[in-house]
């Protein structure tokens, strides 16, 4: 099992770290992709937009080794999502399904959040960024042995898709996600052996 609990100390080189990292006048993702976006071609840019550039080390999984990351991109639909995907430290999602529902529609139409016209509308704009867990994982709660993938990027995203797959709103999908494999950099899966 993945060990999820007290992962390492983070492991992406400070030389990727964006200019400004964590201040208003951190750099765009383009100029910061432009400078690595060598280093990091083995990942979609999308994933390096969402979960590398902008969250950089305030990640919980920024102790993964980038350079042994391997990519695909595939369509779920919302069942399986929902199902499917666990969230870190979490036994579902943190608050009601109704809770979420209400927040992400705020005060109605003219008001409602980006992830919920997005999802309201079909889909995400962005896919959720997963990680294949296959022999499961220990969180800080507990451990996981039959959770096969673990919520990386897209935490708002997943959470309004469980309040629409709760109320029966399942928007129309497919929906687009990326699933990362940690391997040993020789293309072995280092999950399954941990």
């Amino acid at each position: 099992m993945l060990n999820l609990k007290d992962p390492d100390l983070p492991a992406w080189p400070a030389a990727l770290k964006p200019i400004g990292e964590g201040k208003f006048d951190q750099e765009p993702f383009d100029a910061w992709w432009a400078r690595h976006g060598h280093a990091l071609s083995h990942l979609h840019p999308q994933i390096a937009e969402q979960w590398i550039h902008r969250h950089w080390t305030y990640s919980h999984f920024s102790f993964l080794p980038l350079d042994e990351l391997a990519s695909r991109e595939e369509s779920w639909d919302s069942g399986t999502i929902v199902r499917d995907v666990m969230r870190y430290g979490h036994d579902g999602c943190d608050y009601t399904p109704d809770f979420d529902y209400r927040t992400f529609q705020r005060r109605g139409e003219a008001d409602r959040h980006a992830t919920a016209v997005a999802l309201d509308a079909g889909t995400w704009d962005y896919p959720i960024v997963v990680l294949e867990t296959p022999n499961g994982f220990i969180d800080a709660r507990r451990p996981r042995p039959d959770a096969r993938f673990v919520l990386i990027e897209g935490h708002q995203r997943m959470r309004y898709l469980n309040a629409l797959h709760t109320r029966g709103h399942t928007p129309l999908g497919p929906h687009r996600i990326f699933v990362l494999t940690w391997t040993d950099g020789v293309g072995r899966k280092r999950a399954e052996t941990s």
